[in-house]
């Protein structure tokens, strides 16, 4: 059933050869009153099954990819299937990239966990439009250096 209401947010092109891969994030907070009682296990399974209740079936008969829920939490934590996503995608790009896996593990967690930082930030104060400033604008107190 495609609806208006279902918006999928990340669509991966042939990242494996005949397949497309489509993510669905959704950010849980495990101190929230609803999910208080809750271990985080369960939290994360909830979450993953009500997402995969919602658009596993159309995007498999339908659009003929591959459905992961991405779900996290607020603190840093991934579902196991983010995880598993995760992990997979560290090993592919450090076979092409010919680095080794668990620097780019490590690098795609670090990026995720900024990306959520951001996120959240933006959510608890607010969009608010960025300002250029010039570098030559900014007062760093630092020793002036001239380059001939």
């Amino acid at each position: 059933d495609i609806s208006d209401d279902s918006v999928i947010e990340i669509r991966f092109e042939k990242l494996v050869k005949t397949a497309y891969i489509t993510l669905d994030i959704r950010v849980l907070h495990p101190n929230s009153q609803s999910n208080a009682k809750k271990p985080l296990a369960a939290m994360y399974k909830a979450h993953e099954n009500e997402k995969k209740t919602k658009y596993l079936h159309r995007i498999r008969e339908i659009e003929k990819a591959n459905f992961t829920p991405f779900v996290m939490s607020t603190t840093g934590g991934l579902a196991p299937e983010a995880s598993c996503f995760v992990k997979r995608l560290a090993s592919k790009v450090s076979q092409k990239l010919s680095q080794p896996y668990s620097c780019v593990l490590s690098y795609i967690r670090r990026k995720l966990r900024f990306e959520l930082l951001k996120t959240t930030l933006m959510a608890l104060r607010g969009f608010r439009k960025s300002k250029y400033v010039s570098i030559s604008d900014l007062d760093f107190n630092l020793l002036t250096f001239y380059v001939n």
